[in-house]
């Protein structure tokens, strides 16, 4: 019964759309290139910080720093569709995340040329955001400076959520990832008499101050079919809930913590 309700949700469509920002974390915010040197991706701008990189649901924007190579764009954080850098040209690149995390698409320096985030032929070394870790892994490939290592234990790129931030939008079962068993989490509490979120804001996927049937389509829509991605604070990085007309109390959300 269980995969019926789910097989059925994956055809069903809705839309609405938000995005979501964080931060570079200040303890964690230096990637290594062996040709290039460290490369800061927070202090960017005047005052300093102001113009660093930032993570969106679904994209990157601003600046990182290179002492030796200067400034490199990672995306003007207006891509042309909302969603995604479209990246054929020079009118509309930046970084790209994927729902599962991967990065890909281009970043520019004046210096350097470009630098290509999708990775994917490296599998596990790969370049991506571990919203898990709240940090990036992997390498980012440069035709003029090699390698670029976000992969390293000690010397990496963190994140960290904005002010007030407690949950992600869609993970109903608090394990860090939202995918298919967020939805079947939230069919099993509505439908199925199992033990819901304590987070009601989380489960509410497509935020519109309920949580009900809607919510687990939505996420699967986002997932499988093209659909809206879950609005604010988005499913990757934990962020507060910029709507305030819904009835939800304070949710109980420990993955946040």
């Amino acid at each position: 019964m269980k995969n019926q309700i789910v097989g059925l949700l994956i055809l069903l469509v809705s839309g609405r759309e938000a995005l979501t920002q964080d931060l570079i974390d200040p303890a964690h915010s230096y990637a290594w290139g062996e040709n290039i040197g460290w490369t800061n991706w927070r202090d960017a701008g005047d005052p300093a910080g102001s113009q660093g990189v930032r993570v969106h649901a679904t994209f990157l924007s601003g600046f990182i720093w290179g002492e030796t190579v200067g400034w490199i764009n990672v995306g003007s954080g207006e891509p042309a569709s909302g969603n995604h850098y479209a990246n054929v040209d020079g009118s509309d690149f930046g970084v790209n995340i994927d729902p599962n995390g991967d990065l890909h698409g281009y970043a520019w320096g004046e210096n350097i040329g470009w630098l290509n985030f999708d990775t994917r032929a490296r599998g596990e070394e790969r370049a991506r955001l571990d919203a898990a870790a709240q940090r990036f892994r992997g390498y980012v490939w440069g035709e003029n400076v090699g390698w670029i290592n976000l992969d390293d234990p000690e010397h990496y790129v963190g994140i960290v959520p904005g002010d007030g931030a407690h949950f992600r939008r869609g993970d109903t079962n608090e394990d860090t990832e939202v995918d298919l068993s967020d939805a079947i989490h939230s069919i099993g509490c509505l439908f199925l008499g199992s033990p819901c979120t304590q987070c009601l804001d989380a489960g509410d996927s497509n935020d519109d101050g309920q949580y009900d049937i809607s919510d687990p389509i939505h996420t699967l829509t986002w997932l499988f079919s093209g659909g809206a991605i879950p609005p604010a604070p988005g499913p990757f990085a934990c962020g507060d809930d910029p709507t305030t007309e819904d009835l939800f109390a304070d949710c109980l959300y420990a993955s946040c913590l």
